[in-house]
């Protein structure tokens, strides 16, 4: 009897809910079981600014992959440096999930209507730049845990208020708890936020074969161009970076900002460009490289790197 396809997950309740839905999606006759594998990200004893460092959620999952511990991994795909690994392909990135961000808040209040002094927990600058922004008032401050813990720590009164992601409040079914969206015009999403990376090596042609299947054009065409721009600036997770592309009728548009984490300032560039084929993702790709070369003969963009870098 042939072993069942090991599937690398962190041991998070959203994490195994992601490798739970990517399982669902897979015809695999020999089945599928998920292994919980412990990374940096998970560590909560680790400094925010080792939490911060590229990797910090998928270093660890990789290591097993490589070591053909397991046979393929799943991850939040906004979490994934901006580099791709040698040895691994990203063979499959499904349907995105809604790309926005979401306000917990204690009282359901909506952030314009923290008074002065609130607090407001985000562990990323580019949430804090545009929490800034949109209510200058209030006090931003890192939180950390799980979705459960944070929405927790807002009940508790630690926090007046929380942003997270859209898609994980979505997809373990608290959607219940959500004060507010955050529109792209009010608040860019992280590169790929809302969509999943699928990695397996390169030479296991059987699993790129049967993963390949989940795999989404559109999602990836958008997605590339805007981890394009983080790449164009050699950008880490110190630095306060949205950007969002829509594909719509033959036509790739991508938005892409840069921010200040301290004071809620905001520059932002928009481009687009002719898609007529949806595997072309040279294009996407160039898109967000062009962006990111825009970015870099701004005075605003330079001073920002020169800080945060």
């Amino acid at each position: 009897m042939a072993r069942p396809i090991r599937l690398g997950t962190r041991g998070s309740f959203l994490a195994r809910t992601q490798s739970e839905l990517v399982k669902s999606w897979l015809d695999i006759s020999d089945g599928v079981e998920l292994v919980s594998i412990k990374t940096q990200g998970d560590d909560l004893s680790l400094s925010l600014t080792k939490l911060n460092e590229p990797g910090a959620f998928v270093t660890a999952l990789r290591t097993a992959l490589i070591n053909r511990e397991v046979d393929f991994i799943v991850h939040s795909f906004k979490d994934l440096p901006s580099l791709p690994y040698p040895e691994l392909e990203l063979v499959a990135i499904p349907t995105r999930e809604d790309h926005r961000d979401v306000f917990i808040s204690s009282g359901s209040q909506q952030l314009k209507d923290l008074p002065t002094g609130s607090i407001v927990g985000t562990s990323s600058p580019r949430r804090s730049a545009s929490i800034l922004k949109l209510n200058p008032k209030v006090s931003v401050l890192p939180i950390r845990g799980n979705i459960d813990s944070r929405i927790q720590k807002v009940r508790r009164g630690e926090y007046a208020a929380a942003v997270l992601a859209a898609a994980g409040i979505l997809r373990i079914g608290y959607q219940h708890e959500i004060t507010e969206y955050f529109s792209v015009t009010e608040m860019l999403p992280a590169p790929a936020q809302g969509a999943l990376a699928i990695e397996c090596r390169k030479d296991d042609l059987a699993m790129i074969e049967h993963l390949s299947l989940i795999d989404d054009p559109i999602a990836r065409l958008t997605t590339t161009a805007e981890r394009a721009v983080l790449r164009g600036l050699n950008a880490g997770c110190d630095l306060a970076i949205g950007a969002f592309a829509q594909y719509l009728d033959g036509v790739l548009r991508l938005v892409a900002e840069i921010g200040d984490w301290q004071s809620g300032e905001q520059k932002r560039i928009e481009n687009s460009v002719i898609v007529t084929d949806i595997s072309d993702v040279e294009s996407a790709e160039e898109l967000g490289l062009n962006i990111a070369r825009e970015f870099m003969v701004d005075e605003f963009t330079l001073r920002i790197l020169r800080r945060d870098n």
